[in-house]
Protein backbone atom coordinates (compact mmCIF):
# COMPACT_ATOMS: atom_id res chain seq x y z
CA UNK A 1 0.00 0.00 0.00
CA UNK A 2 1.09 3.55 -0.95
CA UNK A 3 1.88 6.16 1.47
CA UNK A 4 -1.37 7.59 3.48
CA UNK A 5 -1.40 11.08 4.26
CA UNK A 6 -5.10 12.60 5.81
CA UNK A 7 -3.26 16.30 5.63
CA UNK A 8 -3.59 16.08 2.14
CA UNK A 9 -7.49 15.00 3.10
CA UNK A 10 -9.73 18.08 2.77
CA UNK A 11 -13.21 18.53 4.62
CA UNK A 12 -14.90 22.36 3.28
CA UNK A 13 -17.33 24.29 4.77
CA UNK A 14 -15.14 26.62 6.56
CA UNK A 15 -16.79 30.09 8.01
CA UNK A 16 -14.84 31.77 4.76
CA UNK A 17 -15.64 29.74 2.14
CA UNK A 18 -17.80 31.82 -0.37
CA UNK A 19 -19.02 32.44 -3.33
CA UNK A 20 -18.77 35.71 -5.54
CA UNK A 21 -20.66 37.04 -8.44
CA UNK A 22 -19.85 39.90 -10.92
CA UNK A 23 -20.81 41.12 -14.46
CA UNK A 24 -19.00 39.32 -16.97
CA UNK A 25 -16.24 41.07 -17.77
CA UNK A 26 -15.44 42.28 -14.13
CA UNK A 27 -11.69 42.25 -13.44
CA UNK A 28 -10.68 38.52 -12.07
CA UNK A 29 -8.13 37.86 -9.56
CA UNK A 30 -4.94 36.47 -10.88
CA UNK A 31 -3.58 34.42 -7.40
CA UNK A 32 -5.00 32.28 -5.05
CA UNK A 33 -5.29 34.93 -2.16
CA UNK A 34 -5.88 38.29 -3.86
CA UNK A 35 -9.15 40.06 -2.87
CA UNK A 36 -12.11 39.94 -5.57
CA UNK A 37 -12.79 42.94 -7.32
CA UNK A 38 -15.22 45.43 -6.04
CA UNK A 39 -17.65 44.65 -8.82
CA UNK A 40 -18.00 41.00 -7.08
CA UNK A 41 -20.77 40.69 -4.69
CA UNK A 42 -21.18 37.52 -1.87
CA UNK A 43 -24.05 35.33 -2.51
CA UNK A 44 -23.91 35.02 1.47
CA UNK A 45 -25.24 31.86 3.51
CA UNK A 46 -24.94 28.72 1.08
CA UNK A 47 -26.83 25.52 2.71
CA UNK A 48 -25.38 22.76 4.38
CA UNK A 49 -25.39 20.10 1.31
CA UNK A 50 -22.15 22.78 0.21
CA UNK A 51 -21.44 23.32 -3.11
CA UNK A 52 -21.02 19.62 -5.43
CA UNK A 53 -19.06 19.85 -8.22
CA UNK A 54 -20.63 17.31 -11.55
CA UNK A 55 -18.48 16.14 -14.24
CA UNK A 56 -20.99 16.74 -17.20
CA UNK A 57 -21.32 14.70 -20.33
CA UNK A 58 -20.90 10.93 -21.44
CA UNK A 59 -19.05 7.90 -22.69
CA UNK A 60 -19.49 7.38 -25.89
CA UNK A 61 -18.72 3.94 -27.63
CA UNK A 62 -17.29 3.64 -31.49
CA UNK A 63 -17.74 -0.13 -32.04
CA UNK A 64 -16.51 -2.10 -34.79
CA UNK A 65 -18.43 -4.57 -37.54
CA UNK A 66 -16.29 -7.73 -36.28
CA UNK A 67 -18.09 -8.92 -33.12
CA UNK A 68 -19.33 -5.19 -32.07
CA UNK A 69 -16.30 -4.54 -30.15
CA UNK A 70 -15.46 -1.27 -28.98
CA UNK A 71 -12.92 0.34 -30.95
CA UNK A 72 -12.56 3.48 -29.32
CA UNK A 73 -14.29 6.00 -26.83
CA UNK A 74 -14.56 9.32 -26.60
CA UNK A 75 -16.10 12.10 -24.12
CA UNK A 76 -19.16 13.66 -25.72
CA UNK A 77 -21.04 16.49 -23.95
CA UNK A 78 -18.42 17.66 -21.14
CA UNK A 79 -19.12 20.19 -19.11
CA UNK A 80 -18.64 21.04 -15.46
CA UNK A 81 -21.56 22.22 -12.93
CA UNK A 82 -21.52 23.36 -9.41
CA UNK A 83 -24.69 23.41 -7.57
CA UNK A 84 -25.54 25.56 -4.38
CA UNK A 85 -28.11 27.14 -2.65
CA UNK A 86 -28.15 30.43 -1.59
CA UNK A 87 -29.82 31.03 1.77
CA UNK A 88 -30.07 34.94 1.47
CA UNK A 89 -33.21 37.01 0.31
CA UNK A 90 -31.20 39.74 -1.00
CA UNK A 91 -31.26 41.49 -4.95
CA UNK A 92 -28.41 38.91 -5.97
CA UNK A 93 -30.26 35.81 -5.37
CA UNK A 94 -33.94 37.18 -6.31
CA UNK A 95 -31.74 37.92 -9.91
CA UNK A 96 -30.11 34.14 -9.63
CA UNK A 97 -33.82 33.30 -9.89
CA UNK A 98 -36.29 35.14 -11.11
CA UNK A 99 -36.44 37.36 -15.10
CA UNK A 100 -36.65 40.72 -13.59
CA UNK A 101 -37.16 43.38 -15.82
CA UNK A 102 -37.05 46.71 -13.28
CA UNK A 103 -36.19 46.61 -9.25
CA UNK A 104 -36.61 49.39 -7.38
CA UNK A 105 -35.86 50.03 -3.42
CA UNK A 106 -37.67 52.76 -1.41
CA UNK A 107 -37.97 53.23 2.54
CA UNK A 108 -36.96 49.52 2.99
CA UNK A 109 -39.71 48.12 0.37
CA UNK A 110 -38.05 46.46 -2.51
CA UNK A 111 -40.31 46.36 -5.75
CA UNK A 112 -39.55 44.17 -8.93
CA UNK A 113 -41.65 43.65 -12.13
CA UNK A 114 -40.72 39.93 -13.22
CA UNK A 115 -41.39 38.05 -16.11
CA UNK A 116 -43.28 34.51 -15.39
CA UNK A 117 -40.48 32.22 -16.37
CA UNK A 118 -37.00 31.83 -14.85
CA UNK A 119 -34.26 33.10 -17.11
CA UNK A 120 -30.36 31.71 -17.14
CA UNK A 121 -28.01 34.38 -16.01
CA UNK A 122 -24.13 34.86 -16.92
CA UNK A 123 -21.43 35.70 -14.41
CA UNK A 124 -17.85 35.84 -13.80
CA UNK A 125 -17.62 33.69 -10.18
CA UNK A 126 -15.09 33.57 -7.50
CA UNK A 127 -15.05 30.63 -5.27
CA UNK A 128 -13.29 30.39 -2.24
CA UNK A 129 -12.79 27.05 -0.58
CA UNK A 130 -10.97 27.28 3.16
CA UNK A 131 -10.37 23.49 4.95
CA UNK A 132 -11.89 23.70 8.23
CA UNK A 133 -9.18 22.25 9.89
CA UNK A 134 -6.63 24.02 8.96
CA UNK A 135 -7.59 27.44 6.59
CA UNK A 136 -4.69 27.89 5.23
CA UNK A 137 -5.31 25.03 3.20
CA UNK A 138 -7.65 26.59 -0.05
CA UNK A 139 -8.90 25.83 -3.26
CA UNK A 140 -10.19 28.50 -5.60
CA UNK A 141 -12.35 28.40 -8.91
CA UNK A 142 -11.84 31.83 -10.94
CA UNK A 143 -14.47 31.18 -13.76
CA UNK A 144 -14.93 33.95 -16.40
CA UNK A 145 -18.21 33.13 -17.63
CA UNK A 146 -20.82 30.85 -14.77
CA UNK A 147 -23.81 30.98 -16.00
CA UNK A 148 -26.49 30.17 -13.24
CA UNK A 149 -29.94 28.74 -13.61
CA UNK A 150 -32.32 27.78 -11.04
CA UNK A 151 -32.53 24.34 -9.28
CA UNK A 152 -35.34 23.50 -8.13
CA UNK A 153 -38.14 25.20 -5.58
CA UNK A 154 -38.47 27.72 -4.03
CA UNK A 155 -40.57 27.11 -0.54
CA UNK A 156 -42.33 28.96 1.55
CA UNK A 157 -42.80 26.97 4.64
CA UNK A 158 -42.51 27.50 8.88
CA UNK A 159 -39.42 24.93 8.61
CA UNK A 160 -37.34 25.44 6.25
CA UNK A 161 -35.76 28.98 4.84
CA UNK A 162 -37.26 30.10 1.70
CA UNK A 163 -33.69 28.76 -0.20
CA UNK A 164 -32.70 29.78 -3.51
CA UNK A 165 -31.04 26.47 -5.23
CA UNK A 166 -29.08 27.38 -8.48
CA UNK A 167 -27.14 25.09 -10.68
CA UNK A 168 -24.17 26.92 -12.35
CA UNK A 169 -22.30 25.72 -15.67
CA UNK A 170 -18.42 26.63 -16.23
CA UNK A 171 -18.43 27.97 -19.69
CA UNK A 172 -15.19 28.16 -21.25
CA UNK A 173 -11.91 28.01 -19.31
CA UNK A 174 -11.11 28.61 -15.59
CA UNK A 175 -8.50 28.90 -13.27
CA UNK A 176 -8.22 26.48 -10.50
CA UNK A 177 -6.03 27.14 -7.63
CA UNK A 178 -5.00 24.57 -4.62
CA UNK A 179 -2.87 25.22 -2.21
CA UNK A 180 -0.01 22.29 -1.32
CA UNK A 181 0.34 22.02 2.49
CA UNK A 182 4.46 21.28 3.49
CA UNK A 183 4.42 17.70 4.21
CA UNK A 184 7.32 16.66 6.60
CA UNK A 185 8.96 13.19 5.34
Amino acid sequence: MGELNPDLARLFGSDDDTIYLAPIGSTLPTTIDGAPDAAFIPVGWISEDGIPETATGSVEKIRGHQGAAVVRQYMNETGTQLAFTALESKDLTFGMRYDEVSVTTATGVREATRNPGQKITAYAAVIDLFDRGDTAQKERFVIPRFEVSPNGERTAVNNAIASFPALGEIIGQYTHFASVPVVEP
